[in-house]
């Protein structure tokens, strides 16, 4: 700019400045002459526009603040043994609430699972797939993280069911299946054969076992096939297949006697407790509960003196492997929440003790025995070591107790087979449940799991339809298999797929 510029505008503002006094000036003078109310009056409007001006803020309402505190509840101390795993307290953690709430049983909800036709061939249970945190559990092979009330399968427990029963459902299931050894194929095993079960299911709601290759053993057959329904987390209530177990339990509930039988006694009677209590603590209805207390209460009073159970109640004579299954129904129906007659579960500890050898070979059958002192020990088979393994467990027993290694050492010996001719469903079912509760971190299960599910995924039938066979398993070529049929044999494979998650390993 030049300074001749910089001079015009310098001048251009002073005259400018000039006007503004002058206007100022005149306004003053004119103020001045008016009357002093008009200059009073007009002062205040000026004021009152400038605060109409100012924006007002509303009052704030004070922030509240709300703090939830939850009480951490410790868990009790575990109980230390002289081996370096302790034993859990299979006790229910205290539960602080707000108000008292009533709740005879926890009941397992399920949701329905989208079943696939295609047989799976990964076999492996990657991240994604699973529901859970995958990395929700420690590197301690100790209880699953997951419903508060749930139980293992060991010694003391009882009071509550659907919650004992919990990890057969939702991310906890795919969490044990994963850390199990389990996979998307033998899940998808398991989908098939409840789908053939499912399919030839009468419309009464039992299962006629002679019509697949069987003998009259309709209560054991259906029993069974219930269990395999429920261990995969259906019950009467929920899960895709509840329909199913609905109408069974309702025809084994129409074939219980008066005193609480589901006949016959010998292995039919010890299933039907098992179902019936399963399916009672997964379902906490009455009837059930009517039902499957009848059944233990018999259970209880047709032991034999010796502590055992045989073909009729309170027999002279004692029978390893119809005892089994009376004791397994009866810690099913303990973890649902039954009541057991004091002294039932102590005397049979005793009297599955006394019959096993320090060998690990367990006593097929004394008699007469008409106390436990008169049983004898061992000479039985590899498959009745087996019982005696899991069984021992069931009672209680420690995983180092001597008899309990004893017999898993023996049932070792006898791994599944891939062939239609050697396999033996009956061994391999107590085999899975007993080394699994020796951990899965064990040299027995690392051993035991990949042959046992190399055999069943082999052998199951893949042609056909489900109305056909396709889905089941072949009772022909195995030695029980013409007892229970294609429906008891089918029901088997599945319940051993299924032990990952249908009961809890526990440490003892």
């Amino acid at each position: 700019m030049s300074d001749q510029e910089y001079y015009d505008d310098d001048v251009e503002g002073q005259e400018h400045d000039d006007r503004d006094d002058s206007l100022s000036a005149a306004l003053s003078a004119q103020m001045g002459a008016a009357p002093w109310y008009v200059s009073s009056v007009a002062v205040h409007c000026v004021i009152f526009l400038i605060l109409l001006m100012v924006p007002v803020e509303p009052p704030r309402n004070e922030e509240r603040r709300v703090v939830i505190q939850t009480e951490m509840v410790e868990e009790p101390e575990e109980e230390k043994l002289d081996e370096p795993e302790p034993e859990i307290k299979e006790e229910d953690p205290e539960v602080v609430v707000d108000s008292e709430v009533t709740v005879d049983t926890p009941v397992v909800t399920t949701t329905d699972v989208e079943i696939s036709d295609n047989f799976e061939t990964d076999d492996n249970m990657d991240d994604a797939t699973a529901l859970g945190d995958p990395d929700s559990f420690s590197d301690v092979d100790s209880e699953f993280v997951g419903t508060p009330a749930l139980m293992g399968i060991g010694k003391s427990g009882g009071g509550g069911g659907g919650g004992r029963f919990g990890f057969r459902t939702g991310g906890g299931r795919k969490n044990a299946i994963r850390r199990g050894g389990g996979s998307k194929k033998t899940e998808s095993a398991v989908d098939w054969a409840l789908r053939w079960l499912a399919a030839h299911q009468e419309s009464d709601g039992h299962w006629d076992c002679a019509k697949y290759g069987g003998a009259k053993h309709d209560t054991a057959a259906t029993g069974m096939a219930v269990l395999a329904f429920l261990g995969a987390g259906n019950s009467t209530k929920f899960g895709k297949y509840r329909t199913n177990v609905k109408k069974a339990c309702d025809w084994l509930i129409s074939k219980q006697d008066a005193k609480g039988l589901v006949p016959p006694h010998k292995y039919e009677g010890a299933i039907g407790v098992m179902a019936l209590a399963e399916a009672y603590g997964m379902s906490n209805t009455s009837e059930l509960k009517d039902a499957a207390q009848k059944a233990v209460d018999w259970a209880c009073a047709s032991q034999c003196p010796s502590g055992a159970w045989d073909y009729s109640p309170n027999s002279q004579r004692t029978d390893a492997s119809v005892a089994g299954w009376w004791i397994m129904g009866l810690k099913s129906a303990k973890v649902a929440g039954l009541h057991i007659k004091d002294g039932t579960m102590d005397k049979a500890l005793a009297y599955l003790e006394a019959a096993t050898s320090d060998e690990g070979s367990v006593c097929y059958s004394t008699s007469p025995c008409p106390t436990v002192k008169q049983v004898k020990a061992g000479g039985g088979s590899v498959r009745l070591s087996a019982v005696g393994m899991t069984c021992l467990q069931f009672l209680g027993r420690p995983r180092d107790d001597k008899k309990v290694v004893a017999t898993a050492n023996r049932s070792l010996k006898q791994l599944p087979s891939m062939e239609e001719k050697k396999k033996d469903f009956y061994l391999t079912y107590y085999q899975a449940l007993g080394f699994f509760q020796l951990g899965i971190r064990s040299n027995y299960w690392k051993t035991f799991n990949d042959p046992m599910k190399n055999s069943l995924l082999t052998l199951q039938v893949k042609e056909g339809t489900f109305e056909q066979n396709k889905g089941s398993w072949n009772p022909e070529g195995d030695s029980q298999g013409e007892k229970w049929g294609r429906v008891g044999q089918t029901a088997l494979g599945a319940l051993m797929l299924e032990v990952y998650y249908r009961y809890h390993e526990v440490k003892h």
